[in-house]
């Protein structure tokens, strides 16, 4: 009985042993796997790049212009460059949306979105990474933007890998601290009311869009104006028109260095036309 006795204590001090043993190892791996999302990126795999990141529709056309305070559902878009000879496997998404200066939603909070399964190999596609609901005028930004994948073939979004330890380095980091998604702004800087017999002169103001040469296009009630003018302004003789209510319009057009429309804005303004009576002399005949 006491040799029983012995080896029971024995048994229990051994499994004391290995419980002080095995626990910490397992809390360890619990850890390392809650670090996610804060990881310390390192992107230095530098085969997946986003070339360009855009305010659009749903099927990625750069936003028509509206009316300031109108409502719209806009995506954001992403033009991905897969330099490497394999695809790229549930490339999830990380990052702070900012509207007009207000955090709108963080999916750092959410652990991340899956917005692709695959990123094919040696390619460049566009896709829209999320949507939400858009006041025209509100300013847009992206802050901390981070986009991770996996190698692993038959890896996708259902089954994604989210660990610090398996996505630290395969990563594309946005330069900069914030990216300025929000559409350009016009505006047409003139006189509401104007005389009849005077020429006017209506200057083009344009806050944000592309680097490249924008085209200002003036129509007046609704059509074409001879004259399409740049930075130095539009010059309407409203005698032609005559007097009364006339809608100016301004629309500003970037193209991308493919020549098609890349971003556009639009403005318009209600100008009174007065006319102004004539003064008549009459002449007194001499005796």
């Amino acid at each position: 009985m006491r040799m029983n006795y012995d080896k029971s204590k024995e048994a229990i001090r051994l499994l004391a042993i290995l419980s002080l043993l095995v626990i910490p190892f397992h809390l360890i791996s619990f850890a390392s796997a809650s670090d996610w999302p804060d990881c310390k990126f390192q992107c230095r795999a530098n085969d997946v790049t986003i070339t360009d990141l855009w305010l659009g529709d749903s099927q990625g056309n750069s936003l028509s212009p509206s009316d300031p305070g109108s409502q719209k559902k806009v995506y954001i878009w992403a033009r991905f460059r897969n330099l490497a000879n394999s695809p790229r496997y549930a490339a999830i998404l990380l990052c702070d949306l900012y509207v007009n200066g207000a955090l709108y939603e963080s999916y750092y909070d959410e652990d991340g979105q899956c917005v692709l399964d695959t990123i094919p190999a040696g390619s460049e596609n566009s896709f829209s990474l999320c949507s939400f609901s858009w006041t025209s005028g509100q300013e847009v930004k992206i802050k901390r933007l981070i986009l991770s994948w996996e190698t692993a073939k038959g890896t996708d979004c259902s089954n994604a890998d989210r660990r610090c330890s398996n996505r630290n380095t395969k990563c594309y980091r946005e330069a900069g601290d914030e990216i300025d998604l929000t559409p350009p702004t016009c505006q047409i800087e003139g006189e509401s009311i104007a005389c009849e017999n005077i020429i006017s002169t209506y200057l083009p103001r344009a806050k944000g869009g592309p680097a490249s040469d924008p085209k200002f296009i003036w129509r007046i009630d609704g059509k074409d104006a001879d004259d399409e003018s740049d930075e130095d302004g539009f010059q309407v003789n409203w005698g032609t028109y005559g007097s009364g209510y006339h809608l100016l319009s301004l629309t500003v057009d970037w193209n991308d260095e493919r020549g098609s429309l890349s971003q556009s804005c639009m403005d318009n303004l209600r100008v009174l036309v007065v006319e102004v009576p004539s003064a008549v002399i009459e002449q007194k005949p001499t005796s």
